[in-house]
């Protein structure tokens, strides 16, 4: 959550470029990242296989891949995506609209606001609100 300007690790990396999901759902993973999380659907190669990518100022951060697999050999286990975000109670309301079930918690010793929810695929995202 820090701040800061991105500064080169000493493996080289300097920051998260993307998050790939996989889906079994396409149509609700765009409902929930577009309608919900406010991502922009834009540009994806033509890779030979069904999916989005969902754009936020300009870049892609989310890709979403369509398998019909229910839990997908070889992956790891993603905890949670975090975003930094504004405008908590606008966030809410659409959850709400939506049914979607959430939780806010406050960072201890920041003035930082946290809502979890879970994306139609059961990943759990973060939204970090600062103020």
């Amino acid at each position: 959550m820090a701040k800061n300007a991105p500064t080169e690790s000493l493996s080289g990396i300097s920051s998260l470029d993307h998050v790939n999901i996989l889906t079994n759902d396409l149509q609700s993973c765009r409902v929930f990242y577009v309608d919900i999380l406010g991502f922009e659907e834009g540009f994806r190669p033509d890779f030979g296989f069904p999916g989005i990518w969902l754009y936020l100022n300009g870049e892609s951060r989310v890709h979403i891949i369509v398998t019909d697999e229910k839990q997908p050999k070889n992956s790891g286990t993603i905890d949670h995506v975090a975003f930094i975000a504004h405008n908590c109670d606008k966030f809410k309301s659409l959850l709400e609209a939506k049914n979607i079930k959430y939780e806010v918690r406050d960072v201890p010793g920041t003035l930082v606001r946290q809502l979890f929810c879970f994306d139609p695929n059961g990943v759990q995202i973060e939204l970090n609100f600062e103020g």
